[in-house]
């Protein structure tokens, strides 16, 4: 969820001249409350030192996806279901040489 909404942020970036303003102002916490990250991130993404918002794009990705993968279980097992279900959908198809 948190990548759909920095995509969004960005995407509003370009049509509404405000964030752009925010971000040079200072005052970009604001902004950043009207999208959906946790309170975590949105600590991490206003620590974000960048000279201009394109570069604060490329550090924003680096540190959403950075996050979202520490998020992640680490094992991933099969379904339970693997192996139980019996395969009669397949073997009543129809072959053809």
């Amino acid at each position: 969820m948190s990548m759909k909404a920095l995509n969004k942020l960005v995407a509003r970036s370009i049509v509404d001249p405000s964030v752009m303003q925010a971000f040079g102002d200072g005052s970009f916490t604001s902004v950043l409350e009207d999208f959906e990250f946790n309170a975590e991130l949105k600590t991490r993404l206003t620590s974000i030192q960048a000279p201009n918002f394109a570069e604060f794009s490329i550090l924003a990705y680096r540190t959403v996806k950075a996050y979202e993968m520490a998020q992640k279980p680490r094992i991933e097992l099969p379904s339970p279901l693997e192996g139980l279900l019996d395969d009669r959908d397949q073997a009543s198809g129809e072959q053809v040489a």
